[in-house]
């Protein structure tokens, strides 16, 4: 492991000194940030089959919910594994300088085949560590699964070393990804399992080993929730949802949903829905987010030949120094299978099947590559912009 100084935002390779260092330091830290955190969040640790204070080298993979999975799944075992992380989230200077100063970590681009962060995992296997590795790839949008990453299934596979998984329950409805506050004391629960041994990795095929992955982790918090009652108070609790939910339930219109407070309406007609201290939804037909994800991306499907128009904003971006520098503001419309970026300065023209690695990161920023560039859009409809891309896709 490399130190680094930062300087500007300019990284500076010095020498190879730092890993010791932070290896040291992790283990002072990791009580403190889990005081912190348990005092923050009502966290409880779960363990079937499974014991935490077993040695690495092992696999740590789960279903993918908050910002934080990595370092709660983490507290929750003996050590500290080391995740596997979305290269954006370096462009965080706080989280830039504790993942390169305070822990160890692997850069991932997300939506994307990363041949340099699959040898990083192997290099950091063959020294003993722990590496936290979510398969799904993105935090959940609904409140229950996203797809898969088939190629995790090959990795374990080829390293032949122990996975276990943990399961997070109730974290979407503490903390969904579109939310910028948690609400107070939420309950969250991580439950731990061996899940496979490097014996079983040995006979099972890849194909099956995805198939245990998917069920292990498999979860919904409004089913889980239905039972359990838990409580999640706090306030503004559905704004900027208008960045994940698109499709207005009542009249089917797209991109004209609102959210204020603890309220999501549509501009198109009367419908508005209220989250209640369960997080369910009343005054409209779906009580749950999973419901209405998996219906707007069906209507969604059967309105591609119409034309839709997203405000958006242009940024250009910088790997080296992890920064993004506006470019141009204007909006993105979507026409048979093309989208344009009409911009105040420039317009640029992409055909969605030459699209590469879409990916909807932070709450309102959607990335893809296009030709030898990534392209950057703050947007406030990220999720429809990134569903256009998939669905046209399939459909193709």
């Amino acid at each position: 492991m490399y130190f680094y100084v930062i300087f500007n935002y300019d990284i500076i390779v010095i020498g190879d000194i730092m890993h010791p260092f932070k290896k040291a330091l992790s283990v002072l830290l990791k009580p403190v940030f889990k005081g912190y955190y348990l005092k923050a969040y009502n966290v409880k640790y779960v363990y079937k089959n499974f014991e935490p204070n077993q040695k690495g080298p092992y696999f740590l993979i789960g279903n993918h919910v908050l910002l934080m999975d990595a370092f709660f799944s983490s507290f929750g075992i003996k050590g500290y594994a080391v995740p596997v992380t979305n290269v954006f989230a370096y462009f965080s200077p706080l989280r830039r300088f504790a993942l390169h100063y305070l822990v160890d970590s692997i850069v991932k681009r997300k939506g994307q085949s990363d041949v340099q962060t699959i040898r990083d995992v192997i290099k950091s296997i063959k020294k003993g560590e722990k590496i936290s590795l979510y398969p799904e790839g993105n935090a959940s949008y609904y409140g229950t699964n996203s797809e898969t990453i088939f190629a995790t299934a090959k990795l374990l596979k080829k390293m032949k070393v122990d996975v276990v998984s943990v399961k997070t329950k109730g974290a979407y409805l503490h903390f969904p990804r579109w939310r910028t506050k948690k609400v107070k004391k939420g309950y969250i629960e991580l439950e731990y399992q061996k899940l496979l041994t490097k014996e079983m990795l040995e006979k099972l095929s890849v194909e099956e080993i995805n198939t245990i992955l998917i069920e292990a982790y498999e979860f919904n918090d409004y089913e889980w929730n239905k039972d359990r009652v838990h409580i999640y108070q706090g306030k503004n609790r559905l704004e900027g949802s208008e960045t994940i939910f698109y499709v207005c339930p009542e009249c089917n219109s797209i991109d004209r949903l609102e959210a204020s407070g603890d309220d999501i309406f549509c501009t198109n007609c009367t419908m508005k829905a209220s989250i209640d201290d369960n997080g369910f939804l009343n005054g409209t037909v779906y009580d749950n987010f999973v419901d209405w994800g998996q219906y707007q991306e069906e209507v969604l499907k059967d309105n591609l030949d119409k034309r839709i128009v997203i405000a958006a904003k242009q940024y250009d971006v910088d790997f080296q120094a992890f920064k993004f520098k506006f470019v141009d503001s204007g909006n993105i419309e979507y026409n048979n299978g093309r989208l344009k970026f009409n911009g105040q300065k420039d317009s640029i023209d992409f055909d969605i099947l030459k699209i590469r690695g879409a990916v909807f990161t932070e709450h309102d920023q959607i990335s893809f590559d296009y030709g030898k560039k990534t392209f950057m859009f703050f947007t406030k409809s990220p999720k429809l912009l990134l569903d256009i891309i998939k669905k046209y896709k399939e459909a193709h």
